[in-house]
């Protein structure tokens, strides 16, 4: 009994120890007039302790610092979409950390488990430093949203927007400060402006079409003009670059363009590769230039709300004259379906041979071997047809179509009729699978 109480004595004598050799400021935060204070720890067990507990406690006094910084002007701006907010609060928060000038290590504590440290910062050289930030940053965004403003009235609206991202981009290190001034006689707040020039650059702009739709033919171009008028508020704005692509369909159109003095650009619609009775085309401002933006800016930018123009095409269904001939018929009723085909895509078949198309078909059957089986034995058969297609007056080829040597095996004691049936479904199955595909890609430009 008596060893254990003076083994209690002692560990408690030895906390005593430990409590008594511990500084009042970690028991007690100071408080001071005039300056900030900073307390920071690490776990002694963690790599590189020391500078964890230093880079805490100057985050200690960040925090003081930063109190109030969410009710600026230009944290009430930013409350677009929650990630711009969250991204300018990271830079407010790192800002403050980084930018602590004039602190003063008074003292630092290491006990068996903890490493403590004590910064202080005189609150009037840190109001001198942040007066003197203030201004810098000040001049440096207040210079990227003038000329930003210059370029806009200049309608170069692209490269204002790329302007106010680097102009915002440069006062990042500044956004803890409020960064006020006086311009025209009125009370202007910097970044707040930048921001909302930033992401209202584009903002009021209207697109005008001169037709809603037109009509195509399949492989050909089209004469007519695809053009839109672009107006910001009402005033026409000249030197954007505005692009047109296929939204349904496919094809080809001229170039991207700028707008003329008037605010028009025309496209036209140089090919339609696709068949699709109805196909869409959408004439919009270009927006190739936001990959030259900062990143982050880039993720801030919503082009939901800039204008579209939609054209209509209507594909007119234009009939070619076709000259058929039949080179070997073995299997008719390949023949008929193949007509069947042609006439689906427009093809109307003639006896006259200057008709526009060319065309021969080639339908065979081989019987080969027979084909001994358990129950009766089959008759084997090879069936192949070809199709070509040429330009009748351009002397070329526009399709080269075969299926070869498709083997069917059709019972010995079928009739020919039979056989020549049974060949013609498995010939047909293959022609089927691909004859369509290719008659609908077809290229006849007369």
């Amino acid at each position: 009994m008596k060893k254990t109480v003076l083994f209690l004595f002692c560990i408690l004598a030895g906390m005593a120890d430990m409590i008594a050799g511990e500084p009042e400021w970690i028991r007690m935060r100071p408080v001071k007039e005039g300056k900030y204070v900073g307390i920071g720890m690490a776990p002694v067990s963690d790599a590189d302790f020391q500078n964890k507990a230093a880079t805490n406690a100057l985050l200690d006094i960040a925090s003081q610092i930063r109190v109030g910084i969410e009710s600026t002007s230009f944290m009430q701006t930013v409350d677009v979409d929650g990630r711009s907010k969250e991204f300018f609060e990271e830079k407010v928060k790192s800002s403050v950390a980084s930018n602590l000038q004039g602190h003063e290590l008074k003292d630092t504590y290491k006990s068996s488990t903890f490493y403590y440290v004590y910064y202080e910062l005189d609150k009037k050289k840190y109001e001198k430093f942040v007066d003197e930030q203030t201004r810098k940053g000040t001049d440096i965004g207040l210079d990227y949203y003038l000329k930003g403003r210059q370029l806009e009235e200049s309608h170069s609206y692209a490269d204002a927007m790329k302007l106010y991202a680097r102009g915002l981009e440069a006062i990042e290190p500044y956004m803890y400060l409020d960064l006020v001034t006086v311009l025209d006689g009125s009370r202007f707040d910097v970044a707040a402006e930048l921001y909302d020039s930033f992401v209202g650059v584009f903002s009021g702009f209207r697109l005008v079409q001169n037709v809603t739709e037109i009509g195509v033919e399949a492989f050909k171009p089209s004469g007519e003009a695809l053009a839109v008028c672009l107006s910001r508020n009402g005033e026409v704005v000249p030197n954007m670059e505005m692009t047109a692509s296929f939204a349904s369909g496919d094809g080809a159109l001229t170039p991207d363009v700028k707008t003329d003095a008037t605010g028009t650009a025309v496209f036209y619609v140089t090919n339609v590769t696709s068949r699709q009775p109805v196909q869409n085309v959408d004439v919009s401002i270009d927006k190739d230039f936001i990959d030259e933006l900062p990143e982050t800016y880039q993720d801030m930018v919503d082009t939901s709300s800039w204008p579209q123009a939609t054209f209509t095409l209507v594909l007119v269904n234009k009939d070619y004259t076709a000259y058929f001939m039949t080179e070997s018929s073995d299997l008719k009723d390949c023949e008929r379906q193949v007509r069947g085909m042609l006439a689906n895509n427009n093809v109307v078949l003639t006896e006259d041979t200057s008709a526009q198309l060319f065309i021969t078909l080639s339908t065979t059957m081989e019987v080969g071997g027979v084909v001994q089986g358990e129950l009766y034995d089959m008759n084997e058969c090879f069936c192949s047809l070809e199709l070509k297609i040429h330009n009748n007056h351009e002397q070329t080829q526009l399709l080269d179509f075969s299926v070869s040597d498709v083997r069917v095996l059709v019972p010995a004691d079928r009739s020919e009729a039979q056989t020549k049936a049974a060949c013609t479904r498995e010939l047909m199955k293959r022609v089927n699978a691909r004859l369509p595909k290719e008659l609908k890609k077809l290229n006849v430009n007369f």
